[in-house]
């Protein structure tokens, strides 16, 4: 058959929508012409920005503890933990200039994407270079990096194998906590103010002078924090500030803390975090040959340069490009040092000296791993969280269970019938599988759902009639229908199905982000889900929302269904029978049990497609089913980790 031959549908949908999107805010910026219009434009900016941060807590004692110091000529390293949460423990360190008479400017370091976080090189040079230029620094590690591994037990063994890298286990954190209407950028959010409590209670610090600075994941730390935090006077993002729609049309995946509900359907781009508390001193730092394209960098500069300038401040919006790649590399320090002299500092030395890189494990403040020394994890607090919403969750009716469904997927009901075409059938009919002619359905502009007949060889041009079973399947409809021998059984006892290839599966799988399985965990079907969340969409509801559309066509022209689904099309079946007015009967098999299956068993490989964000609070899957009644068939529950094909 012909693979992926609709490979760059979604791709270009996602990018159409995504684009019509932020050109509401081109309009609005080309729009502001003086201090008065720059002022309300921030002002709704900063109240759109506290939106894509849920679920923040109440601030706790921190219960800060110091576990040991390290001496040296210019400067001390304190070894510090501190409590986020109660019983979530952060490791940092504390960088004081040696002989400090009186208070410091200070600066909150956050770290990207490596396993020694606050120990890697680059991040404790940059710590090392601005303590030696008189400033109090606090770097601290990210969760599930450095000595907050998220993956071990509570001897320090990793529970993996391997061990997952720090951007899957961001995801294999962040996908489920949308489940529970959580999100795993607040966390790392909540970790920074924390932190940044701490370094502003320190008597050494000078809170009028408070900068935070990050590279790549530290980066979107940095920016988060800025959008949010009115304390922060200066800062400086290393190697993240592009645009959401540059790294769409790049095809390039960001982590789960990268891609905050609801951003871009409030018509917010990365730039608009750093504009939040407009004219800050901010310094966007990017590098030529950097992932995170350059050309956004540079348009968030200049939305930002107009801005500030509008305000008064165009000195205050600054841009350094280096010439290498992704990375905070000496020019990119020395470009950091200039800048937080300049707003904060007490003299103008920013060239970096010569330094040594301390040995990681000399940096360690809880012994290497805080699991061990006392730590609960991520996982252990998103159980509290759901165990405590399925306590409150109402009791459902079948019309409030369907509304509640239908509005967690954001999802219209589709009417009429929806535009059909018939296609030369990939690879032609196949007496020996049972495989007959295809047609495409437009569920909406742009998107085919393609339909693959299968024991019926006649009639080709004809939508079928009678009774049939529309198959859901779990990667690949077609493929499923000629290789699963249940469905090989249904043929042969002369029933017909026909298999249907809704959005990014089958013959419209994503040939984008290199992908070669839907369950990649970075891979493209992660991607477009992750844009849904940010454009106020649900990739799963569209996906249901094209199976709907689908069951009109049929229906409309004298089908009479039934509804199959396996693996991750089971999910998008199940949804489909509960919500379609004709109450089909259903049998879904290697379905998925439950959501809470996937809190219960921090490695899991459902894909963030199957998932409905925030449903937790209201029902889970089991709800589902059971309101299905006896038109639903169960067949094979799978467990958290499932085959791709």
């Amino acid at each position: 058959m012909y693979r992926q031959r609709y490979g760059h549908m979604v791709h270009e949908h996602a990018v159409r929508r995504v684009r019509g999107l932020l050109q509401d805010r081109v309009r609005r910026l080309a729009g502001l012409h003086n201090a008065s219009d720059a002022e309300a434009y921030v002002n709704d900016i900063r109240e759109k920005a506290a939106l894509c941060f849920p679920a923040l807590p109440e601030k706790t004692d921190l219960r800060p503890r110091t576990t040991g110091m390290l001496d040296f000529k210019e400067f001390k390293v304190e070894k510090v933990v501190y409590e986020s949460r109660p019983d979530f423990l952060v490791t940092a360190n504390l960088y004081v200039p040696a002989d400090l008479k009186g208070e410091a400017p200070c600066v909150l370091g956050l770290c990207g994407h490596t396993d020694e976080a606050k120990a890697y090189g680059p991040y404790q040079l940059f710590a090392q270079g601005l303590v030696r230029k008189g400033f109090v620094v606090l770097i601290i590690d990210p969760v599930s990096q450095g000595e907050r591994r998220q993956f071990y037990d509570e001897e320090g063994v990793p529970a993996g194998d391997p061990e997952p890298s720090s951007t899957t286990a961001h995801n294999l954190m962040g996908n489920p906590m949308l489940l529970a209407g959580d999100y795993l950028g607040s966390w790392m959010l909540w970790d920074a103010t924390r932190g940044l409590d701490y370094l502003l209670q320190r008597p050494e610090t000078d809170v009028s002078r408070v900068g935070v600075t990050g590279c790549s994941g530290g980066g979107t730390q940095t920016t988060h924090l800025t959008a949010i935090d009115p304390r922060i006077t200066m800062a400086a993002p290393n190697c993240y500030i592009t645009s959401w729609l540059s790294n769409l049309e790049n095809e390039l995946p960001t982590d789960a803390e990268q891609n905050p509900p609801r951003c871009l359907e409030l018509g917010l781009d990365e730039a608009d975090l750093l504009l939040a508390f407009a004219p800050r001193p901010t310094l966007i730092m990017a590098e030529e040959n950097c992932f995170f394209d350059l050309r956004g960098a540079r348009q968030a500069h200049a939305d930002m340069k107009r801005v500030h300038s509008l305000l008064g401040s165009p000195q205050s919006a600054e841009i350094s490009v280096g010439p290498l790649d992704h990375g905070y590399h000496k020019h990119a320090r020395e470009a950091m040092y200039r800048f937080f002299l300049c707003h904060g500092g007490d003299h103008d030395d920013w060239q970096e000296p010569e330094m040594e890189e301390i040995p990681e494990a000399q940096l360690h403040a809880a012994c290497g791993a805080v699991i061990p020394f006392g730590s609960r994890k991520v996982f252990d607090f998103m159980r509290t969280r759901v165990r405590d919403q399925a306590a409150r969750r109402p009791s459902l009716t079948m019309e409030t269970l369907r509304a509640s469904v239908q509005r967690r997927l954001h999802l219209e009901i589709p009417e009429g019938q929806p535009p059909h075409r018939f296609l030369r059938s990939s690879g032609g009919q196949d007496p020996e599988t049972g495989k007959g002619y295809q047609f495409a359905a437009e569920t909406e502009p742009g998107i085919q759902v393609i339909l693959t007949m299968f024991g019926d060889l006649e009639n080709p041009c004809r939508l079928p009639r009678g009774e049939l079973t529309l198959y859901a399947g779990h990667v690949d409809s077609e493929q499923d229908c000629i290789d699963q021998p249940w469905l090989r059984s249904k043929l042969k006892a002369g029933e017909r199905i026909l298999a249907v290839d809704v959005r990014g599966m089958g013959q419209s799988m994503p040939a984008t982000c290199g992908s070669r399985s839907l369950l990649e965990p970075y891979g493209a079907d992660y991607m477009y889900a992750s844009y849904g969340s940010m454009t106020g969409q649900s990739y799963l509801g569209r996906r249901v929302y094209d199976l709907l559309g689908a069951m009109n066509l049929l229906i409309g022209n004298g089908a009479d269904i039934s509804l199959a689904g396996r693996g991750v099309g089971s999910v998008v079946a199940a949804l489909a029978a509960l919500l379609h007015g004709s109450l089909p009967r259903c049998m879904i098999a290697d379905y998925l049990p439950s959501y809470q299956l996937l809190i219960d068993n921090p490695l899991h490989n459902w894909p963030l497609s199957s998932f409905i964000e925030g449903c937790l609070a209201e029902f889970d899957l089991p709800e589902v089913y059971a309101a299905l009644g006896p038109r639903l068939a169960l067949r094979n529950p799978w467990g958290a980790w499932i085959p791709d094909r």
